[in-house]
């Protein structure tokens, strides 16, 4: 896959003009849909569509906030532990037009230093929800505050704050809204609108919301937004440690359903004789 890689020259907080690498994806695999891709390798600040997004980024990300190494599959990936560091598509994501009832959004992150901090923030029409890290009074859990609240349990967050990489998805398929926090699931019924979107998205911070208190300190890596909800075999794919950006073989069709096509076939031929 042919990647485009541009260097951050400019004073931080200034919109950056991003031209995505087009993505081409195999009839029915992962990227299908995916309407933004972002796996900042090598210090690199463009992101990837397959569905021709492209758009300007309102970013305070430099690139000494980047590492070359140590990301999934030893490459680039962001840090937040520098004050007002954040991604803001805060009004650019407006114009995909992204529906509220059928999107996903994936990340990895690792190294979370603080429960309490905006580690996501977006909106579904004009509701906020905000993703963050709970302590050992709430029961160490991962939350998506917001109307409804999506909540998991059991230590979820010790998944995002260690060594190793966790995945968090989140999906929407127009009833319910589902978090995922690797094999943590957790679901809430929810009631949108026709023309509600996703929109304001951001990346470790609030904007105007007092950055520097509420800036989640942590490593991300492989953020990707679709603009459909994915499948339970493609969730099962990110939260088991899969890269959005890969690309998903069309299953084979089992022995069993070759042999019925066969017999389906041999019964034809022998009504025609």
């Amino acid at each position: 896959m042919k990647k485009a890689f541009f260097s951050l020259a400019c004073l931080a907080s200034l919109p950056l003009a991003q031209a995505a690498t087009a993505i081409t994806p195999q009839a029915g695999s992962l990227q299908q849909g995916l309407a933004l891709y972002w796996n900042f390798d090598n210090g690199s600040t463009d992101y990837q569509s397959a569905t021709g997004l492209t758009f300007s980024v309102n970013t305070s990300i430099l690139a000494v906030h980047q590492s070359a190494t140590g990301g999934l599959d030893d490459s680039g990936y962001i840090t937040t532990y520098v004050e007002n560091t954040r991604i803001d598509f805060y009004n650019s994501l407006s114009d995909a037009n992204i529906s509220a009832k059928a999107f996903t959004l994936s990340f990895k992150a690792r190294k979370l230093t603080t429960d309490y901090r905006d580690i996501v923030v977006f909106n579904l029409g004009d509701s906020q929800f905000r993703l963050q890290s709970e302590n050992s009074y709430n029961g160490n859990g991962v939350a998506l505050y917001g109307t409804p609240e999506v909540q998991t349990t059991d230590n979820a967050n010790s998944l995002i704050k260690g060594e190793t990489w966790g995945n968090v998805v989140i999906t929407c398929d127009g009833s319910k809204l589902t978090m995922y926090v690797d094999s943590y699931k957790a679901e809430a019924d929810i009631t949108l609108a026709d023309t509600d979107t996703l929109k304001n998205f951001q990346l470790a911070a609030l904007w105007g919301g007092g950055d520097a208190d509420r800036r989640g300190d942590l490593n991300v890596d492989d953020l990707a937004i679709w603009n459909r909800a994915l499948t339970a075999s493609e969730i099962s794919y990110l939260t088991s440690g899969g890269c959005a950006g890969g690309t998903l073989p069309v299953p084979e069709p089992a022995t069993v359903t070759l042999s019925l096509l066969a017999l389906a076939g041999l019964a034809t031929r022998r009504r025609r004789k």
